[in-house]
């Protein structure tokens, strides 16, 4: 009989076990599985975190390198307007009184009027640089005992080159004064017909004068006077210097 018992309890038993045992599986399965999930969401977390670092610094380092690009660019404008503004082309035509400063001799001179045409290259803002080249049609008059108040041509081509300082620089492009000095090589290549029988064989062909003026610049147009002494004898054998006064009126670009 207790053996019976005994087998009938184990009968009992077992299914009770295995039960215990199921759910006992079963529950270390939810924990295994919680975690996992735990762990899965901690993880997109910090991807999500370290995404939106990265998009935040890339974004910061964009923005740094359209700065930089857009600071270059207004560097290089403003550089290229400061160029555009220390320069000028400028084509000019005018008026002279030439003489011929005749010291030893029976011919005496007074001022007549020429005309010079020419174009020139200035740079530089309050100091600056010019040079030209132009065609000077100095008019003299002669006369001496024998032959009064007659007047001669003198054509020569003429490369000016001066320095000078711009007294008003910083309203240069609107109002600019300004005073120059320098030397002008010429070459003559035409003398008119005259009654003292001099040819363009009685000149000294190459010339160079020294000279002096002031400016005035309004806008594009400019104003300008001034001395040339002729540093070379016209004639040859003969003290005869050029002396002429000028006044131009020109266009600058």
């Amino acid at each position: 009989m207790k053996i019976k018992n005994h087998q009938i309890k184990k009968k009992l038993y077992m299914p009770l076990l295995f039960l215990i045992l199921i759910h006992t599986g079963t529950i270390a399965q939810t924990d295994s599985l919680a975690i996992e999930n735990s762990i899965v969401q901690d993880t997109i977390i910090e991807n999500s975190a370290e995404i939106k670092s990265g998009s935040v610094a890339q974004t910061d380092s964009l923005a740094i390198e359209n700065s930089i690009v857009r600071d270059t660019i207004i560097e290089k404008s403003t550089e290229k307007k400061s160029v555009k503004r220390v320069s000028d082309f400028k084509i000019y035509g005018g008026i002279s009184a030439s003489k011929i400063l005749l010291p030893n001799s029976a011919y005496e001179s007074s001022y007549s009027a020429g005309y010079i045409l020419g174009a020139s290259y200035k740079r530089g803002k309050f100091g600056y640089w010019e040079i030209g080249l132009n065609y000077n049609s100095s008019l003299a008059a002669l006369e001496d005992v024998m032959v009064s108040n007659q007047t001669m041509k003198i054509g020569q081509i003429e490369m000016p080159f001066s320095v000078g300082l711009n007294l008003l620089a910083e309203t240069r492009r609107i109002l600019g004064l300004r005073i120059f000095g320098g030397l002008a090589p010429g070459y003559i290549n035409n003398v008119g017909d005259n009654q003292f029988d001099l040819s363009l064989g009685d000149f000294n062909q190459f010339q160079l004068g020294g000279r002096v003026g002031v400016g005035v610049d309004v806008l594009f147009l400019f104003v300008e006077g001034g001395y040339q002494y002729g540093i070379i004898d016209l004639l040859k054998e003969q003290d005869s210097n050029l002396s002429q006064l000028y006044v131009l009126l020109g266009f600058r670009f």
